[in-house]
């Protein structure tokens, strides 16, 4: 087995070869992919168990999992853990899913570059564009092939990885189905996502494409399975989480920062879209 020293740092010191013959592992200095192929994880199966670095599950059938958060369409359900928390893995065979393990100081140092406080993860459940599955296959190609400067690639997938993680976590999704092949299309999105603050119009925005409204419209759906007006709510929504989190400024102001005419508005949108008022999605960044 390749870079035992690496898996044990992730895992445990406690861990055994025979404890993960029946487990595929791919690994990097900072962090370790882990895929049950041929049966269980056997170090999983023991009650209780911790590891020294953060876990991250990811669920490909979650039907009978219980959860806390409602999966999004073209999203996985997954779950974070931090170190030494004593946990038990998924019992059931049929329930498919690749264990992502962090370096602990790592992941905290990346962590911080979003948010100054680091929470006790205990199983946190969030949602995860399922795009993220090609990295990570790209992740095991990579290792298991051994390509030449694979080292490279690797540390590059490493932060790519984390990070699309920890954005995850906090609700920042990475959700790479809604950016568009067409470039036209993709230029108004990124029009949007610059001028969210404004008061934009389909019309507006049809204009500088050179387009019909009704044709704009109609081809934005197609390409990003939203319509234009749909999808500037979202965006504005995105960016609103993040002034949440600040805790230092009004609601009030948040949601004309993010250019929604009036709190009400604001309050329903972000309700509809997260299932959380913007009240309670603040107060759960509390220390």
């Amino acid at each position: 087995m390749r870079d035992f020293k690496t898996i044990a740092s992730l895992v445990g010191d406690s861990v055994k070869k025979d404890d993960l013959k029946y487990v595929d592992c791919f690994m990097h200095d900072n962090i370790g992919l882990f895929i049950p192929s041929m049966g269980k994880c056997q170090y999983a199966q023991r009650d209780n168990h911790i590891h020294p670095s953060y876990m991250i599950v990811i669920l490909f059938s979650a039907e009978n999992i219980e959860a806390d958060v409602k999966a999004k369409r073209n999203y996985y359900l997954a779950t974070v853990t931090s170190p030494d928390i004593p946990h038990c893995d998924i019992a059931d065979e049929k329930i498919k899913y690749y264990c992502l393990l962090i370096n602990k100081h790592y992941f905290e140092e990346q962590y911080r570059m979003y948010m100054e406080h680091i929470p006790v993860f205990k199983a946190k459940q969030f949602n995860l564009c399922n795009d993220i599955l090609k990295t990570l296959n790209t992740f095991a190609f990579e290792y298991s092939k051994n390509i030449p400067n694979a080292n490279i690639t690797l540390s590059a997938h490493t932060t790519i990885i984390t990070h699309w993680i920890i954005r995850s976590v906090i609700g920042e999704n990475l959700d790479m189905h809604s950016i568009s092949a067409d470039f036209s299309i993709a230029r108004a999105q990124h029009y949007i996502e610059q001028h969210f603050q404004e008061e934009l119009t389909v019309e507006r925005m049809a204009e500088l494409l050179h387009v019909s409204p009704s044709n704009f419209n109609r081809v934005f759906k197609k390409e990003v399975g939203l319509t234009p007006t749909k999808y500037l709510i979202e965006v504005r929504i995105e960016k609103s989480k993040t002034l949440l989190r600040r805790k230092d400024i009004p609601i009030t102001e948040v949601a004309s920062m993010c250019g929604f005419g009036s709190s009400a508005h604001f309050a329903s949108s972000f309700k509809r879209l997260t299932e959380v008022t913007p009240s309670e999605y603040r107060g759960s960044f509390e220390c």
